[in-house]
């Protein structure tokens, strides 16, 4: 296996099973972020590979779970931390809320007749980069009709197709010799009405970075699971033209109708991406609260505006899923919604630096710190968010976000989601070694899976270590400045610790306060 480094450019290139390169690997999004992986990125053992796609024992049956719909009260829709029962992925159909496309014991496929003189303009728009590096992706539709299940299966004859995504496409053009295009297919550019299963878009959603096809699926699931706003994913076989293009997560869009999945009776608040941009929630945007929103930068105003409770829950189940790249964890992929009177709080976005990622990308493999999880990784413009921060330095509510990994963990089925890996990963095998534009090869899959299912138990176990140091026990201080590890972001340096004394100029945050130099003046070429 061949890793990327972190800086998002090719380690060197792979030709692997399948003869297509493959390298570099790192999402764009981190790409500050990740250094080069080391040999400690390696699976620790105790979970099996999948087997081979010609052959071989199938998975085990996945975990059976409850309702995944919007009672369990978390994401603040009822403010407490455990307001309901456990609620695990469905075997079958993708949980309350989902369409019969989500259905997670089959492996759908979609089919797409486009003309050569629109295929030649949307891979024309594909290579042309300049415009996704700067940061505005063509979204220019192009007519297509839609089969569902075959070629000659049901049918929507005025369906269109845009290209989707950034880093990933971005690195997919520069780096592969057959770069893979993920799209948006939308029911609704003709008729403002049309919808297919009750959606008006589906997103084919397949980012270079997750090397199990599997993140979003898995991570959406279990969210959901939760009660948290998450959508409804699953696998999907894409062909274009009569012939098959690749393997997919295909998911539905974010929009007014997954808020009323979830807060219901409370759904006409604004959705925002990035605690930025409008997510078509379908109400005007209210200016006032977002600039209130945007300029809380303490527990004092964040508790004016925010849904704390529901937000430390949601960046805790970040923090199980090892999410690489969410707002716990790269302050990148996220959104917020306003509840009104109870406040924004934080929702999961593009889950696919996930599971398996931070041991592919970085030298932790599930023992990334929980508190301080950018310590030991180059993050760049993607350190930790001003919320977090401010919870995170905060006693009582740093109390809150410990508490919050307990409850979490108390949810987090290993045998279950083991399970559910296995029979997935299972059910894709095939479509996996015949996809033509995969960024990885076969085996590089096989291991990343393997990585994934070693994850779901040794997350748990390290963060069950910080618990117990949290509660007491198992507090060892290795560098014997007098801060147990779980509370100390670099326990090999007694010079660094919470409470230490800022040394300016060094570059380093010598108090674990998520600052480097605070309170010193201003450097310049020849010194303060």
């Amino acid at each position: 296996m061949v890793f990327g480094c972190g800086d998002g450019t090719p380690a060197a290139v792979r030709t692997g099973a399948d003869g297509a390169a493959g390298a570099g690997l790192v999402s764009a999004s981190d790409a500050d972020a990740a250094p080069m992986a080391d040999a400690g990125a390696s699976p620790t053992g105790g979970a099996p590979l999948v087997a081979p796609a010609d052959g071989g024992p199938g998975g085990a049956a996945p975990a059976a779970g409850g309702s995944a719909g919007a009672s369990t009260g978390l994401g603040g829709q009822d403010g407490g931390p455990d307001a309901g029962p456990d609620a695990g992925p469905d075997a079958g159909m993708g949980g309350a809320g989902c369409a019969d496309l989500f259905d997670q014991s089959t492996l759908p496929q979609y089919w797409i007749d486009i003309s050569a003189d629109e295929w030649s303009k949307l891979n024309d728009e594909f290579l042309d980069i300049a415009d996704v590096e700067a940061g505005n992706p063509p979204e220019n539709y192009h007519p297509i009709v839609f089969h569902f299940g075959s070629q000659t299966g049901e049918t929507v004859a005025a369906a269109a197709i845009r290209l989707k995504g950034q880093s990933s496409w971005v690195e997919t053009v520069k780096y592969d010799a057959m770069p893979k295009m993920q799209f948006v297919v939308s029911f609704e550019q003709t008729d403002p009405k049309g919808n297919f299963h009750g959606l008006g878009k589906l997103h084919f959603d397949m980012p270079r970075g997750d090397w199990t096809f599997l993140h979003d699926r898995l991570s959406y699931s279990w969210f959901r699971g939760r009660g948290v706003m998450a959508p409804c994913a699953n696998s999907g076989q894409l062909f274009i033209n009569g012939a098959y293009y690749g393997l997919y997560s295909v998911e539905e869009p974010v929009g007014h109708h997954l808020v009323k999945e979830f807060f219901p009776g409370n759904s006409d608040g604004n959705l925002f991406k990035g605690g930025v941009e409008p997510e078509q929630n379908g109400v005007p945007v209210d200016g006032a609260r977002l600039a209130m929103f945007q300029s809380a930068t303490d527990i004092a105003s964040l508790s004016r505006i925010v849904d704390l409770p529901g937000s430390v829950l949601e960046w805790a189940g970040e923090a199980l899923i090892n999410d690489g790249d969410g707002y716990y964890g790269g302050s990148h992929n996220f959104y917020v919604y306003d509840q009104g009177a109870q406040g924004y709080v934080w929702l999961p976005q593009d889950m696919d630096s996930t599971f398996d990622w931070l041991a592919l990308n970085s030298r932790f493999t599930a023992d990334d710190h929980p508190l301080y999880w950018w310590e030991g990784r180059q993050v760049g413009a993607n350190g930790p968010g001003t919320a977090f921060l401010a919870v995170m330095n905060d006693p009582t509510w740093r109390a809150q976000y410990v508490a919050a990994i307990a409850v979490q963990l108390q949810h987090w089925d290993v045998p279950g989601l083991q399970a559910q890996i296995a029979t997935w990963a299972q059910q894709i095998a095939q479509a996996v070694q015949d996809d033509p534009h995969k960024a990885v090869s076969y085996e590089d899959w096989r291991e990343a899976i393997g990585i994934a299912q070693d994850v779901v138990a040794s997350r748990a176990a390290f963060l069950q270590s910080f618990l117990d140091c949290e509660q007491g026990s198992g507090g060892a201080d290795l560098d014997g400045d007098g801060v147990r590890w779980c509370d100390d972001c670099r326990d090999q340096d007694p010079t660094v610790h919470p409470g230490a004394t800022e040394t300016c100029g060094n570059g380093v945050d010598d108090d674990c306060n998520g600052a480097i130099d605070e309170g010193c003046p201003p450097m310049t070429a020849s010194g303060p």
